[in-house]
């Protein structure tokens, strides 16, 4: 005879099934924003807005939403501050996402290997970490800007290569703790090489570990991006980056603050975003091994 179960039982039972996380309403926020300016940025060809480096002389110094051709003004040279921020976030987002990059991969490649290895590797790694921590980073920027010239690649590079010894550590670190797990020394055991074990075994697992930091970091080079742009050391004009925007309309600060404001509530809401974004990728990779 089958018995039916009671009531204490049934929610017992939903109690112990995983519950689906919800995201918070913020987090869609996020992604939605992000969205739709990695979209503007994409589709900025096709989209019919001005030619972010021509000039309308009938609409100079036009404040927001008082023209229909130019929905958030122009600036002091009558260019569309709506498609020039649309343009500088194809720049700002470029320094971010190619930094990153550049930082992930070889500090990835650096850091696991060294925790995987350790002995004279490990030192080694630690070397050269200890040599590029030992320059201040905004210092070390604009030292290579000045010597390199300011360009887009140069900022890519210089960013990039600045945050390589902070992924490294945090890569070293989780590596350290992975290699002596179970399931790496299980491949081992079965004959696996260690190229096969540090591709298979480390690297996704570390990675859960340092995607988080990556999306900050991707968050952090936007912002040093705009700080050297607005001293004048980062991608030369006519391209526009939201800090060179902001740079452009210092001069009209007291007069016309929304030649400042349109792009720096830009720069704002996608740092806010990806930081939401970083803060909820974390909680959903953080398992109880990495707090532990």
């Amino acid at each position: 005879m089958t018995q039916i179960p009671n009531t204490a039982t049934i929610m017992a039972i939903r109690r112990a099934r995983p519950q689906r996380a919800r995201i918070p309403v913020y987090v869609w926020a996020s992604f939605v924003w992000l969205g739709v300016v990695v979209a503007m940025v994409l589709l900025q060809p096709i989209l019919p807005l001005p030619d972010p480096a021509v000039s309308d002389y009938a609409a100079v110094r036009t404040p927001p939403f008082t023209v229909w051709g130019h929905p958030l003004g122009t600036d002091a040279l009558g260019r569309d501050l709506l498609s020039r921020t649309v343009a500088g976030a194809g720049v700002s987002l470029s320094v971010g996402v190619g930094s990153t990059l550049i930082a992930l991969i070889i500090g990835m490649a650096m850091g696991t290997a060294a925790g995987y290895f350790g002995g004279v590797w490990d030192r080694l790694v630690g070397w050269f970490n200890d040599i590029l921590l030992a320059f201040p980073t905004i210092v070390a920027l604009i030292a290579l800007t000045t010597f390199l010239g300011p360009s887009l690649g140069t900022l890519i590079l210089g960013m990039g290569v600045v945050a390589i010894p902070l992924v490294s550590r945090l890569a070293r670190s989780s590596a350290m703790g992975y290699a002596q797990r179970d399931f790496v020394q299980a491949a081992k055991a079965m004959g696996s090489n260690s190229a096969r074990i540090l591709w298979r075994e480390m690297v996704p697992n570390v990675m859960l570990v340092v995607m988080p930091f990556a999306l900050t970091m991707i968050a952090l080079a936007i912002s040093a991006e705009g700080a050297l742009s607005f001293l004048g050391l980062g991608v030369p004009p006519p391209q526009a980056s939201w800090g060179g925007l902001m740079n452009e309309g210092r001069a009209d600060l007291n007069r016309l603050p929304y030649i400042v404001f349109v792009p720096a509530t830009a720069m704002c809401l996608t740092l806010l975003a990806i930081s939401f974004v970083a803060d909820w990728v974390n909680q959903r990779t953080d398992t109880r091994e990495s707090r532990a």
